[in-house]
């Protein structure tokens, strides 16, 4: 597999941003057999007409989502546009759409839109599902990594929820001159695909109040050890008497172990609480049994995670030297850029720093991540995660 990133600031005409990607695409990469455009674009930005001229240009699909900003090998990129295109004779990109997940059966349609890019002669499975998914659904984004897990028989799951500018109404994704507010979009890749993945959200900052969710449904968590939720966060010495709690305790996510303890641990954002019962709400679900526990996360867990991450994504990808890498998508949490307010860029530049020599990149800050918290012998347990940077390389 081959790849090229190439990015414009055209937000507002589209037709002469496609051009001027396009032709940056032409210039860096002789197209393959099967091409595959991947976008990250911002809220403002006409997705359906982009990725249709784009679609037409460099006669490929084009997959992708707005985001608040995007990153490139040349950092974060907020009111731009980057597209990175992978091209190769011995790999299939295969997109799909789904129907509107505003109904009943949508994890049937999720999973029909995964069987249809389903390739002849593909029953050993996809090597990579990429996902572009809908922002402000009734459901949780939990169930999108456990229904593609379970339809393509546990592929790694990669991709996020598309995000604005906290607008929260202006997100969508696309697929080759189509815009989506209330579907999914998703590639499988088939054939010679290696991915690795990384992934951190905190390093070092714990309360240290561990207990066992012991009461709670899909994202409601009533109990955690004897305590209602809105008590265990008062142990905390956490002020819980507050307007927005999605805003007040961005800086302090919950920690979820479950599983073997091999399994990384996944973050959750408190989105609301319930004063009068003691439950609190969550962006994900939180199952009963897990592990809890508070963290508090400032601007140097958020610059320590990033080179963590990236740092253990380059080494695996040296660990298999039989395979020559050629991209990275990666994926952070909305709620990291908040943290880091001022220093927004700095996940950018730590990106751009650490980029080997011969290696695209392409990414987005998304309103929750999906990444395998363990990946062996071409099985991944996926997860939805919040407040995390995630990596796939390709």
């Amino acid at each position: 597999m081959r790849s090229a990133t190439a990015i414009s600031h055209e937000v507002d005409d589209v037709f002469l941003a496609a051009r001027e990607l396009a032709d940056s695409i032409k210039k860096q990469l002789v197209l393959q057999q099967h091409s595959l455009g991947l976008i990250f674009c911002d809220a403002d930005t006409d997705g359906a007409a982009l990725t249709g001229e784009l679609h037409a240009l460099l006669g490929m699909e084009i997959a992708g989502m707005t985001t608040l900003a995007a990153l490139s090998p040349q950092g974060r990129h907020e009111a731009a546009i980057v597209l990175t295109v992978l091209t190769a004779d011995d790999c299939l990109f295969s997109p799909g759409a789904s129907a509107s997940l505003k109904a009943d059966d949508f994890q049937d349609r999720i999973a029909r839109t995964y069987q249809a890019t389903i390739p002849q002669g593909g029953d050993k499975g996809p090597g990579v599902i990429l996902t572009f998914c809908p922002f402000g659904l009734s459901f949780s984004g939990d169930h999108y990594p456990a229904v593609l897990s379970r339809v393509a028989n546990n592929a790694p799951v990669m991709g996020g929820v598309a995000s604005d500018d906290y607008d929260y109404e202006r997100a969508r994704v696309f697929l080759s001159g189509k815009e989506y507010q209330d579907a999914m979009v998703l590639v499988s890749l088939w054939g010679n695909v290696r991915p690795v993945f990384a992934i951190r959200h905190v390093t070092s900052r714990f309360a240290e109040r561990i207990r066992r969710v012991t009461e709670a449904e899909n994202n409601i968590v009533r109990k955690v050890g004897e305590e209602t939720f809105v008590e265990y966060l008062q142990g905390f010495g956490l002020k819980t008497d507050v307007d927005d709690p999605l805003l007040a305790f961005n800086s302090y996510p919950m920690m979820l172990r479950q599983g073997d303890g091999d399994e990384t641990p996944i973050m959750r954002h408190i989105s609301g609480l319930n004063r009068a019962d003691g439950s609190g709400s969550f962006v994900g679900d939180v199952p009963v049994g897990a592990q809890a526990n508070i963290c508090m996360i400032n601007k140097a867990d958020i610059v320590a995670a990033c080179r963590e991450s990236m740092l253990t994504l380059l080494n695996e990808g040296r660990a298999h030297s039989d395979y020559a890498y050629s991209t990275i998508l990666c994926i952070s949490c909305c709620g990291r850029s908040m943290i880091l307010s001022g220093d927004a860029g700095e996940e950018g530049r730590i990106l751009a720093e650490m980029l080997p020599e011969g290696l695209t990149l392409g990414g987005a800050y998304c309103l929750g991540e999906i990444c395998p918290t363990r990946y062996k012998n071409g099985l991944a347990t996926n997860r939805f995660h919040n407040c995390s940077i995630i990596f796939c390389m390709l």
